[in-house]
């Protein structure tokens, strides 16, 4: 499958000056392939991961694997919670010292979108390595049903990811190494297919 990107057409041409006479043969109808992409070297994996507070999340990663290539992946639990813009420690206190009404109950929000270059490095088994933005939310629950970051156990901001996908035929494996401001690693294995 070939991906034509950019088309070149030109015409006769000529250029005239004092010092200059440069004419320019026609190139009607060349076209010049920029991008060139094959499907057997697309792949999209399902995967899994455990974070260092051993939450587990589930995600799937899109990849262009040749020579050198390209990946996408999205992590997540599923958590998409909204909390308070209101944060406590792991005790219940806020910065000011004033404890909140609490109920118990916990949840976890756990959301990680990454990108990044693939590299061949044997036949069978490439080496990536990307960056994006992630997050890892503990939420305690207040009396009132209220939802409040407990930041002593939450991280959120950039992310650095890298790994290997071994390749066999149509059978791909990868392990992998996420981790969010070097506070928070997501560590991940998937399977995939080759299209």
């Amino acid at each position: 499958m070939l991906l034509y990107v950019a088309s070149v057409f030109a015409q006769d041409a000529e250029y005239d000056d004092d010092d200059y006479n440069i004419s320019v043969d026609s190139l009607s109808n060349d076209i010049i392939s920029v991008v060139d992409i094959d499907a057997k070297h697309v792949y999209a994996l399902g995967e899994f991961g455990l974070t260092s507070y051993c939450d587990p999340t589930f995600g799937i990663t899109l990849a262009y694997m040749e020579t050198w290539g390209g990946y996408v992946t999205a992590h997540t639990n599923f958590n998409f919670d909204k909390p308070l813009e209101y944060h406590i420690d792991k005790n219940g206190f806020d910065k000011n010292g004033k404890q909140a009404f609490l109920s118990g109950n916990s949840e976890v929000s756990r959301l990680s979108l990454v990108g990044g270059a693939t590299y061949k490095i044997l036949p069978k088994l490439c080496v990536y390595a990307g960056g994006g933005y992630s997050w890892r939310r503990l939420m305690f629950e207040t009396v009132d049903g209220e939802l409040l970051v407990v930041d002593d156990n939450s991280t959120e901001g950039w992310t650095f990811d890298f790994g290997a996908i071994a390749n066999f035929d149509k059978l791909l494996v990868k392990l992998g190494l996420n981790t969010t401001k070097f506070k928070l690693a997501d560590f991940r294995v998937g399977l995939g297919y080759r299209f």
